[in-house]
């Protein structure tokens, strides 16, 4: 089944369409009665020239469909985090959207992303979610991922989770 699907680093030519999806991804959250990156002013924490610079750095990723190059999901996997107490030997994923039309894509990007993660010999993969989101919070907690802490930056307060890899 991943066939069907291509995980890679994201172009300077792919940042209009990644920024559209974030934005998507917060009208979304307004549909559905989430408070997070709506609430948080997150196209304006992060814009666009956010995204350029880390794809500059190669750790914004992609994930397209094979046949017809649609971007179902996105994500930053950053080698530092500074919301962690600690370093590691860890990639910290980030700014993880999938679009809200194709369900299942996200689960897809977080095993491509954890094998990528692996390939590159860190031993953990380590993202954050909202204190007080629980389908997400359930979501990180099914596929493997332990509360490691709490983490407060501005508006935003967190769960720190990790998931060993090797």
């Amino acid at each position: 089944m991943k066939e069907k699907y291509c995980f890679r680093q994201a172009t300077k030519e792919e940042l209009g369409e990644i920024f559209a999806l974030i934005l998507s991804r917060m009208a979304w959250m307004d549909s559905v009665g989430i408070q997070q990156w709506n609430a948080t002013k997150y196209d304006q924490r992060y814009p666009m020239d956010y995204y350029e610079m880390r794809q500059k750095q190669g750790e914004l990723f992609v994930m397209r469909e094979s046949e017809d190059g649609k971007l179902l999901c996105i994500g930053g996997l950053l080698r530092e985090d500074e919301r962690w107490p600690e370093s590691a030997s860890a990639l910290y994923l980030h700014h993880f959207a999938s679009d809200p039309a194709h369900k299942g894509m996200g689960s897809i990007f977080l095993e491509m992303a954890e094998a990528y993660t692996a390939q590159q010999g860190m031993e953990y993969m380590r993202p954050d979610s909202a204190i007080g989101n629980e389908k997400l919070e359930n979501y990180y907690t099914s596929r493997g991922y332990v509360p490691a802490g709490e983490c407060k930056d501005g508006a935003y307060e967190g769960i720190l989770r990790q998931k060993k890899l090797r």
